[in-house]
Order: C-alpha cells, then sequence, then structure tokens
C-alpha cells in the first residue's frame, strides 16, 4: 500500500505577538505574482545621443496572491489544519486572522468579531501592524502584510460569510541592518 503524504500547506505566521496569528491556507494560491523595481536617474549630457541611466536605489519586492476559504467543504489538508470557524459556521473567525496582519499590534486580536475597532478603544501607544513571515514549502520570506481585500461569496441564513476569496499583498523584509550599495571603488 502506498503512503499518502499530507500536501504542504502554504501559511502566514505573525512574529513575535502572543497570541501569534497563524493562518495555514485551506487551499494553497493557484498563483503568486512577484514583483521588484529599481530606479535609476537619468542625466542628461550636452551632445549624448541618448541619456545615461544611473542606478539610484533599490525598491521593495513585493507578492501578491489569492486563497480560497470554504467553510462548506474541507481543503486538502483539513483533518489536521481546520480553518477557523464561528459557532455558526462562518468563517469570520478565519478572515479576522488576515485582518489582524493590518492593525496595529495586540494581543487582543482574537476577540475582534464584526469590527476590529472596538478592541483598541484603550489603546495608549501606538503601534505598527504585526510582521510576519511568509511560508511557500521550502521558502520562508520575512515580510509585512500591506493590502487584504477580501470579497464574501457565499454566506449563512444569518449573512455570516461561509466562503470567501481573499487577495493578499505582501512586502519582503530586507535584514534589519542592510548595507546598501557600495560605490565604485567601496568595498
Amino acid at each position: 500500500m502506498l503512503s499518502q503524504r499530507q500536501p504542504v500547506r502554504g501559511f502566514l505566521c505573525s512574529v513575535g505577538l502572543d497570541p501569534e496569528i497563524l493562518v495555514r491556507f485551506q487551499f494553497n494560491p493557484g498563483q503568486i505574482t512577484d514583483r521588484r523595481a529599481v530606479s535609476y536617474a537619468t542625466v542628461n549630457a550636452p551632445g549624448g545621443l541618448m541619456p545615461q541611466l544611473h542606478y539610484t536605489q533599490g525598491g521593495e519586492r513585493t507578492l501578491s496572491f489569492n486563497v480560497r476559504i470554504d467553510g462548506l467543504f474541507s481543503g486538502p489538508a483539513e483533518e489536521s489544519v481546520p480553518i477557523a470557524r464561528g459557532d455558526d459556521g462562518s468563517i469570520v473567525p478565519e478572515l479576522n486572522k488576515y485582518r489582524a496582519f493590518l492593525y496595529p499590534e495586540t494581543e487582543d486580536w482574537e476577540e475582534a468579531q464584526a469590527s476590529f475597532v472596538p478592541i483598541y478603544t484603550d489603546l495608549q501607544h501606538f503601534r505598527s501592524p504585526p510582521t510576519c513571515r511568509l511560508g511557500l514549502g521550502e521558502r520562508v520570506i520575512p515580510c509585512v502584510v500591506t493590502d487584504v481585500s477580501i470579497t464574501e461569496t457565499l454566506f449563512n441564513s444569518e449573512l455570516e460569510p461561509i466562503r470567501a476569496e481573499v487577495s493578499v499583498s505582501l512586502a519582503e523584509r530586507p535584514p534589519y541592518g542592510e548595507r546598501g550599495a557600495v560605490g565604485v571603488g567601496g568595498s
């Protein structure tokens, strides 16, 4: 008999937050867009056929993808990695995991319901949203979530979502203290 392997699930996991925000993708993304641009300055010189281009800086690397969440069906690894559901079967708790990456870091993120605003009424100090790691098989990328767009596509009788498409955009975080480019003749 052939042994069946559990499929590898992609994930998003907060860094340094307790309790951590852990999203294991119920269904892995069908495609991932990986984009990075760099900047050049245009330098015009008299009599030049074309302007010269001089590298000025690197741009951020952004990754974006869509995932599907379905509260009616199990994903390929649902037995070992179930999605979070409400008492009414809604997927709001799972959707709130994605939303929590865009709000100021708080240990109370699991208390969010229809809105995150009430959990910040006593906020005294501004904190940025949590940093995270994106795991895609062997690739683990330190990043920050920059955009989440949720399209709820199916609802239960109480109008709570039970199926949704989630679009996620992230920016890779370079290692702390990364050295900038070294000029000509530098070390």
